[in-house]
C-alpha cells in the first residue's frame, strides 16, 4: 500500500515537473530508435506499426530521426543475462542486427555506429551529436524497454534532458516486465505518453 502511495505521489510530481516541457522545437528535438533492429522487431506487429508511425510523424515535423543499432557482445568481459538474450537474438541470422523495415532507415537520419554497451550513451558520438545539434528533447523508442531502453532513458536524463517515451513504441522482454516499465519505472524519468496521437497532439499549438 505504501508503494502504491509513493509510486503515485512520485508520477504525479514528475509529471507536473514536466508539463513545462509540452513543447517539442523541430530543432531541438529527435526521435532515437534504441535497437530497432530486425532481430527484435518483427513485421505486422503492433510495435512495428508503432514505429513506423512515430518514424513518419518525426519527419512530418522535422525532427532529426537516429538509428541507434546494438551490436554482438562478444568483447564483453562480464556477460550477463541481459547480454546473452540480446546476443542470441542478433545471431539467429545474417540480417539479424540490421535496422527493421519499420523504423523506415532514411537518407537524411543519423545512423550511429553498433555498440556494445546496453546505454546509447555508451558511444561519445551520441554525446557529440547532442552537443553540436544543440537539442535539448528526446523521444525514445525500442523493443528493449527493459534492459537498453531503460539503462538509455536514465543516463539521457542524467544529462538534464528532456525525455519522452510513447507507450505503443516501446516492448520489453516480458509482458510483465514491459507493465513494471510503463507502469512504474519510466514515468519515474521520462514523460510518458499512451499512443503516437496523445503525442501529436502535444505538438499543436
Amino acid at each position: 500500500m505504501l508503494n502504491r502511495l509513493l509510486n503515485a505521489a512520485l508520477s504525479w510530481y514528475a509529471q507536473r515537473g514536466l508539463r513545462a516541457y509540452h513543447h517539442y522545437p523541430a530543432d531541438k528535438t529527435a526521435v532515437v530508435f534504441v535497437d530497432a533492429q530486425r532481430a527484435f522487431v518483427k513485421p505486422g506487429t503492433v510495435l512495428a506499426e508503432s514505429l513506423t508511425g512515430l518514424a513518419r510523424l518525426a519527419r512530418t515535423r522535422g525532427f532529426l530521426v537516429v538509428h541507434a543499432p546494438m551490436a554482438t557482445l562478444s568483447g564483453v568481459s562480464f556477460p550477463t543475462l541481459a547480454h546473452r538474450e540480446i546476443e542470441r537474438a542478433l545471431s539467429v541470422g545474417p540480417d539479424a542486427p540490421d535496422i527493421a523495415p519499420a523504423a523506415e532507415l532514411s537518407s537524411s537520419d543519423v545512423l550511429l555506429p553498433k555498440r556494445s554497451t546496453l546505454s546509447i550513451f555508451g558511444l561519445p558520438e551520441v554525446d557529440a551529436l547532442i552537443k553540436s545539434r544543440g537539442l535539448e528533447h528526446l523521444i525514445l523508442a525500442g523493443p528493449l524497454g527493459d534492459l537498453t531502453l531503460d539503462s538509455s532513458l536514465r543516463d539521457a536524463v542524467q544529462r538534464d534532458l528532456h525525455v519522452t517515451v510513447v507507450s505503443d513504441c516501446v516492448a520489453a522482454s516480458s509482458t510483465a516486465a514491459l507493465e513494471l516499465e510503463l507502469r512504474y519505472t519510466m514515468p519515474r524519468y521520462a514523460h510518458l505518453v499512451t499512443g503516437i496521437e496523445n503525442l501529436e497532439r502535444l505538438f499543436r499549438p
